[in-house]
């Protein structure tokens, strides 16, 4: 009798469970990697909804992703017309903070190819990324974008040596070595060197490039980037 009487308490209770495994959203097809020794990326949320927010609409445009460098180009739609262009650089952000909010970046947005300067501030501090780390993330980073749906060219704008950060230009020399296998290896993949032309003769970064704080590009160097990442970008679409 007492088996009896459970039979009708299990049936619900197996009927509740099924009910709430069918009511589980699909997982996400881009795991964003976040580890014990990763700075939060949602610290940039404030700012991510900032820029989202102040995007108006696009048809098909080519989308810079990266960290301040980035986000400073003001002349970037002027310099790269009439090609249409999505400025969504956020600054400070390392390359897992571009993985991470890929998905929210590239939400209705079609994009013709996606231009990346980022993993310059992994290699800074006293604890700097090694060239491996930084190259993994940018597998991660061509990864998500292609789970996400967007089979498009990257463009990579190779890591700057900066006067600032003069006493890691061995690592950001090997990172752009890596990055630059990588990029020859795919052919929707591109890597820029914009990296050579800001070092001297005796190839220490040239302050010549760079504004008052030795770290971002300067108007000159800002000239110089677009006369390089333009026919790349003009390539990419063209394919």
């Amino acid at each position: 009798m007492r088996i009896v009487a459970l039979l009708p308490l299990a049936a619900l209770f197996l009927s509740l469970l099924l009910a709430g495994e069918k009511e589980q959203p699909a997982p996400n097809p881009v795991e964003p990697v976040v580890t014990a020794d990763e700075e939060d990326p949602t610290r940039w949320a404030e700012e991510i909804s900032a820029t989202l927010a102040a995007r108006g609409p696009v048809a098909r445009p080519v989308v810079f992703l990266g960290s301040s460098s980035i986000r400073r180009w003001s002349t970037l739609a002027e310099d790269m017309a009439p090609i249409e262009v999505v400025n969504h650089g956020f600054g400070g952000s390392r390359i897992n903070d571009a993985v991470y909010w890929l998905e929210e970046l590239l939400e209705g947005v079609e994009p013709r190819a996606l231009v990346v300067f980022s993993g310059t501030n992994d290699i800074s501090g006293d604890s700097p990324r090694d060239a491996a780390y930084v190259a993994e993330r940018f597998d991660a980073l061509v990864e998500a974008m292609r789970a996400l749906g967007h089979d498009v060219p990257l463009v990579y704008i190779a890591i700057s040596p900066t006067p600032s950060r003069s006493e890691h230009l061995a690592i950001v020399l090997e990172t752009n070595q890596l990055i630059a296998r990588r990029c020859a290896a795919d052919p929707m993949l591109t890597f820029v060197d914009t990296a050579t032309g800001v070092l001297d003769d005796e190839g220490e970064p040239d302050p010549r490039w760079f504004a008052e704080d030795r770290l971002h590009l300067n108007p000159a160097g800002y000239a110089a980037w677009t006369k390089a990442i333009r026919p790349s970008v003009e390539a990419a679409i063209a394919r």
